[in-house]
């Protein structure tokens, strides 16, 4: 065997132990950080594609179906979500497809995969935007567990800023009771807190710009305040497998369904348990469908 393929075969021999890794890390703790994936030229191009976006919320003083804007103690307006990003600049359509992070999804969730939803979300230093401890799957059921979320920031996540916290394994409870409220956008939240109320299984993930954070649909997780004078942005892409059927919560995203790696099996997976749906499924009494007419008698009496 020669040098190459000597180098060659140890090479793949350490990306399969370090994705092996992964996936166990994950099957237990609920979460992955991978700090350097991206690369600069992709982050700047993220950057710039933030920028193009946001200069259409320049003269925005009000909630859009595009952007959240909240005023701040400067009297100003401030965006604090885009919605659908991927639909606003192609940078962030093209980075659904991106080879190194479907790679990571891929070796976690499968090789066929569909997108969820994108959302941009931005907490400018000042203003007095957090997340409440909650899972995000609750508010999007499916039929299995097999639905991720990747957190790419655009800025360094840190502590000081309101980086993701974490509690390890929590996913293992399986979804949880959730109140789902509406605050501009969707806003989902615990309904006991004692369940995150231990400090002492806290963990925050700082991220640097151009890494990535995964977390399961079932861990729970918060985020603080930004307490710098600096921007925290983050674009967030859901997935799911492919055989992991929405029933429940919004479905109207852009790119809601796109298959993005692999071919739709035509099948369903179902795993055994029970999740309340957000808003409820029934038709409310004073809603009912209304009886169709009996069709008119044709040929007399028989």
């Amino acid at each position: 065997m020669i040098a190459a393929d000597v180098g060659s075969a140890r090479t793949r021999r350490e990306g399969d132990a370090r994705a092996a890794g992964q996936r166990r890390f994950y099957a237990e703790q609920g979460y992955l950080v991978i700090p350097e994936l991206l690369g600069r030229r992709t982050l700047a191009r993220l950057r710039s594609a933030l920028a193009a976006v946001l200069r259409g919320a320049r003269r925005v003083t009000r909630s859009t179906d595009k952007f959240l804007v909240i005023k701040g103690p400067d009297e100003g307006y401030h965006v604090t979500r885009v919605r659908d990003p991927i639909k606003h600049h192609r940078a962030f359509y093209d980075l659904v497809f991106d080879r190194r992070i479907l790679d990571v999804v891929e070796n976690l969730i499968g090789p066929s995969i569909q997108l969820q939803q994108s959302r941009l979300i931005l907490k400018p230093g000042g203003l007095n935007v957090w997340f409440d401890w909650h899972q995000d799957y609750p508010a999007y059921p499916h039929t299995n567990f097999d639905l991720l979320i990747v957190t790419v920031p655009l800025d360094d996540a840190t502590p000081a800023n309101g980086c993701l916290t974490v509690i390890p394994g929590s996913h293992r409870l399986g979804p949880l009771p959730h109140r789902f409220i509406f605050e501009g956008a969707a806003r989902t939240q615990l309904a006991d807190p004692r369940v995150a109320a231990d400090r002492a299984h806290w963990l925050q993930t700082p991220v640097p710009a151009g890494g990535i954070e995964v977390h399961h649909g079932n861990l729970l997780h918060s985020s603080a305040v930004n307490r710098t004078d600096g921007p925290r942005t983050t674009l967030q892409l859901w997935y799911r497998a492919a055989d992991n059927v929405q029933v429940g919560g919004a479905r109207d995203f852009y790119g809601w369904g796109l298959q993005v790696r692999g071919v739709g099996p035509g099948t369903v997976r179902m795993a055994e348990g029970t999740c309340k749906l957000p808003g409820g499924a029934a038709i409310r009494p004073e809603e009912r469908v209304a009886p169709p007419r009996r069709a008119a008698a044709r040929g007399g009496r028989r």
